[in-house]
C-alpha cells in the first residue's frame, strides 16, 4: 500500500534547464581583472587562493565578501583551480565575462551555486531568498531564515524574475515571503506589499515540484505546486482512487432503477497510474459473482476534487443492466502491473456513498437494485393510513440476547442503558431532555 509515490531521495533543488551536472568542486575562484586588487600576484588566475570562495554547508552555496576598488571589472568562476571547468555570464560554461562597475570602493559579496552554475554578486543581482515554514524540510537549520540560501531565488538569464524550484518539501501546509540581502530589513509578502502578510501554499503529494518566483520590478512573490506524474510502476496510488455511489459522476442513474435500465458505473484513478480496473459484481438471484473489466473512457482530465487540483485523473467505466428484478453488490479491483488494490463501501451499514481502498479484498460492497417497473400499489393502500409501532419496552424474557454497547446499528452504534432508563424517544421529544436524559448529552452514560 502507499498513499502517493515517495521519492527515494528528494532533490533539494532542481538544476536550471540546460545546466550540466558535474562533480562537486574542491574550490571555486573569482578570477578576473580585479584579482591583483584583491591580493593575487596577477589577474585571471584560477588557482589564486586569495580570491577563493568559501563553501557554506547550511546554504549549499559558495560565497565570500571582498572590498573591491572603484573601476570597471570583469570576472568568471573557474572550478578546482583550473580553467577546465568555468562559468560566466548567465551560468554558461565557458561563458562571457561578467562585468562589474563600481563608482567607489564597495563591499561586494560573490556567490556560486554549483546546482545551477550561477555565479553572481550582490551588486549586479538582487539577492532574494524565500524564507518560510518549509525551510527546515529542505536542509536549512531552521525555518523563516532569510540568510539560508537553500531557498535562494536565482535569475541566471537576467530577465528580472528570480525563481527557486524544489521537490523536497513534504506534503503539508506552509507559508513564505521574499526577503532581500539575506535579512528581514527589506521583505515582501502577498501582493508585493513591503512587510506584507505571509503567502500560504499547500503540497498535497510527496515529490511535488514547488516553484517560488519573485518579480524584482513589481516585488510580487508567487508560488506554484505541481504534483508528480503517475506512472505504471507496480504501485497503485490510493489518493487517486474514488467511487461515490451517490454521485452521478460515478453512477448514472443513481439509486434503485427499473429492471432493464442500463447503469453506468465509473471509477477514478490518477492519470496513467494503473493498468486495469475491474468491477466485482455479485448477483443475489443467481448467487454468482462476475469480474467485469472496465474501460478507460476519460484520460488526463480534472479529478473533480479540490484537494487534488494539482493532479489529473482517468475515469474507467462499465455498463450493467438486468432484464428482471435483481439485487447486485459491487466493488472494485484495481491493478498496476503486479500490484493490486481493492476499493469497497466503508460504512458498517453498507449504505453507499464514498468508499475506501485496501490492500486486501474486503467484502463491503455497494448495493445496486433493479426493481419491477410493472409493480403497482394495491388499490386498498392508496388512501390508507399505515402505522408503524415501535414499543419502547418488551418484557426482558432473555437477558442473554440483550444488545451491548457498541453493537452495530447503522451509523449509530448501540448504547446499552439500564432497563429503567427513560426511552430514547422520550428524550428526543421533550424540552427538558438535557435534565431528564443527561446520558444523551455526555460521554459517560449510566
Amino acid at each position: 500500500m502507499r498513499r502517493l509515490t515517495v521519492l527515494a531521495a528528494a532533490l533539494l533543488c532542481l538544476p536550471a534547464a540546460g545546466s550540466l551536472a558535474t562533480p562537486a568542486p574542491s574550490s571555486v575562484t573569482i578570477a578576473g581583472s580585479l584579482q591583483s586588487e584583491l591580493g593575487c600576484p596577477g589577474d585571471w588566475q584560477p588557482d589564486c587562493a586569495a580570491t577563493h570562495l568559501t563553501y557554506d554547508a547550511n546554504d549549499d552555496v559558495w560565497q565570500r565578501t571582498f572590498t573591491v576598488p572603484a573601476g570597471d571589472w570583469e570576472y568568471k568562476a573557474p572550478l578546482n583551480d583550473s580553467w577546465d571547468e568555468n562559468y560566466g555570464l548567465h551560468a554558461q560554461q565557458n561563458g562571457a565575462n561578467i562585468p562589474l562597475s563600481l563608482g567607489a570602493a564597495t563591499s561586494v559579496k560573490f556567490y556560486y551555486d554549483h546546482k545551477t552554475h550561477w555565479v553572481t554578486d550582490n551588486h549586479n543581482s538582487v539577492i532574494a531568498v524565500a524564507p518560510g515554514s518549509f525551510q527546515s524540510e529542505i536542509g536549512c537549520s531552521g525555518d523563516w531564515d532569510p540568510s539560508c540560501l537553500r531557498s535562494w531565488l536565482e535569475d541566471p538569464d537576467g530577465d528580472g524574475t528570480y525563481t527557486f524550484t524544489t521537490t523536497a518539501i513534504p506534503p503539508g501546509s506552509y507559508e513564505f515571503k521574499v526577503a532581500l540581502n539575506e535579512s528581514w530589513d527589506v521583505n515582501y509578502g502577498a501582493g508585493g506589499v513591503p512587510g506584507g502578510s505571509n503567502i500560504p501554499f499547500t503540497v498535497s503529494a510527496p515529490g511535488s515540484t514547488v516553484t517560488f518566483s519573485y518579480n524584482s520590478t513589481t516585488h510580487v512573490p508567487s508560488v506554484s505546486v505541481q504534483a508528480p506524474a503517475s506512472s505504471h510502476d507496480n504501485n497503485v496510488e490510493w489518493d487517486g482512487l474514488r467511487h461515490d455511489s451517490r454521485a452521478t459522476l460515478y453512477r448514472t442513474p443513481g439509486g434503485a432503477v427499473p429492471a432493464g435500465t442500463s447503469i453506468k458505473l465509473r471509477f477514478r484513478t490518477f492519470h496513467d497510474d494503473v493498468t486495469s480496473v475491474k468491477a466485482r459484481v455479485y448477483d443475489i438471484n443467481t448467487s454468482t459473482q462476475q469480474i467485469v473489466s472496465m474501460t478507460r473512457v476519460a484520460a488526463d482530465v480534472s479529478c473533480y476534487q479540490a484537494s487534488l487540483a494539482g493532479h489529473t485523473c482517468d475515469f474507467w467505466q462499465t455498463t450493467i443492466t438486468r432484464g428482471s428484478p435483481d439485487n447486485l453488490w459491487y466493488r472494485f479491483i484495481v491493478a498496476d502491473g503486479a500490484k493490486t488494490a481493492y476499493y469497497a463501501d466503508n460504512t458498517a451499514a453498507l449504505d453507499g456513498g464514498l468508499g475506501a481502498p485496501s490492500d486486501n479484498p474486503i467484502d463491503n460492497s455497494f448495493a445496486l437494485m433493479f426493481y419491477d417497473s410493472g409493480f403497482t400499489t394495491p388499490a386498498w393502500a392508496r388512501s390508507a393510513v399505515i402505522y408503524q409501532i415501535f414499543p419502547d419496552r418488551f418484557r426482558n424474557g432473555n437477558t442473554k440476547n440483550d444488545p451491548k454497547t457498541g453493537d452495530v446499528r447503522y451509523d449509530d452504534p448501540v448504547l446499552k442503558l439500564p432497563w429503567g432508563t427513560k426511552p430514547e424517544g422520550y428524550c428526543r421529544s421533550y424540552a427538558d431532555a438535557a435534565t431528564s436524559c443527561p446520558w444523551r448529552f455526555d460521554n459517560h452514560p449510566p
